[in-house]
């Protein structure tokens, strides 16, 4: 085990190409291999703090877009140089961002309070892709695995889960067993064959059949507010500030960390889990 110190919450991790970034509360950081942390705002706008809760990387056009109050911020440096990109008024609290696979393929961004919106210019400009979409308080994002060939794309938000297969242009809503089942996170199997659902009251769900059905991995009343999937079948979920294992796919559940959790991700191999602490340090463990 290895103890990171960082320095506040964090709110996203992401992993991509070997670098790992963190969305805190003071900006965007960035890990070097020695695990020092570096604010990619810094130079950007000095000696002020800027909440950033979600971020996306391409590292193939070294595009970094995060998630902030009223749009995203953007650079096209790899961090070095950043623009803030507003989308419409009333500006969006941007909740979760993913980038799908190809030049120029579509990036969606989930906003608190006002839908999806989409961009397919490397996140230049912006558009407010909600048709079908009713419910537009957007918790999460999942991509298909097969996205570049099927489209496939899903929400969580305060009612239950949505799903675009147009790359997020027209949404339908899934049935889920609960009404007004609040979708705090989302994750798809590598083999594209299964979507997770983390709820805020009913557990952590399972559907094969691309959200047509479902059944309950794991009971419990805590809200479920991150999903890490391994391709050896590996699940993790954050269970409040817990987070929790399983290595039979669900069946059975073991503990990894009793409290403290702000969130988790595995990394790109499925071998090592990334813990984010509520005192700001970051903690790996061997799965």
């Amino acid at each position: 085990m290895t103890t990171l110190e960082l320095t506040e919450r964090t709110h996203d991790l992401l992993l991509a190409d070997g670098t790992l970034y963190a969305a805190r509360q003071t900006g965007l950081y960035r890990l070097g291999e020695a695990d020092e942390a570096q604010n990619l705002y810094q130079r950007w706008r000095p000696g002020e703090g800027l909440a950033t809760l979600a971020v996306a990387v391409d590292a193939s056009r070294d595009l970094l877009l995060a998630g902030i109050h009223g749009g995203v911020a953007r650079s096209t440096d790899g961090g070095r140089n950043w623009e803030a990109i507003a989308f419409r008024a009333p500006p969006p609290l941007v909740t979760c961002l993913t980038i799908a696979p190809g030049v120029d393929a579509a990036i969606l961004a989930g906003t608190f309070e006002d839908g999806v919106f989409r961009s397919t210019d490397g996140g230049k400009t912006w558009r407010a892709n909600n048709h079908g979409l009713f419910d537009h308080s957007v918790n999460c994002l999942a991509l298909s695995q097969g996205f570049a060939g099927d489209g496939i794309v899903y929400a969580g938000a305060s009612s239950g889960i949505y799903r675009s297969e147009n790359g997020g242009k027209l949404w339908r809503d899934l049935q889920m067993p609960a009404d007004e089942e609040v979708v705090l996170s989302l994750a798809t199997s590598p083999d594209g064959a299964a979507i997770y659902a983390g709820t805020e009251s009913h557990g952590l769900l399972h559907s094969a059949d691309g959200g047509e059905s479902w059944t309950q991995l794991l009971e419990t009343d805590s809200a479920v507010n991150a999903i890490a999937l391994a391709e050896d079948g590996t699940l993790v979920a954050q269970v409040d500030d817990a987070a929790r294992r399983s290595r039979d796919s669900g069946g059975a559940w073991s503990e990894i960390a009793a409290d403290c959790v702000d969130c988790l991700l595995l990394d790109e191999r499925g071998r090592q889990l990334i813990l984010a602490l509520s005192d700001g340090s970051l903690r790996r463990e061997t799965l």
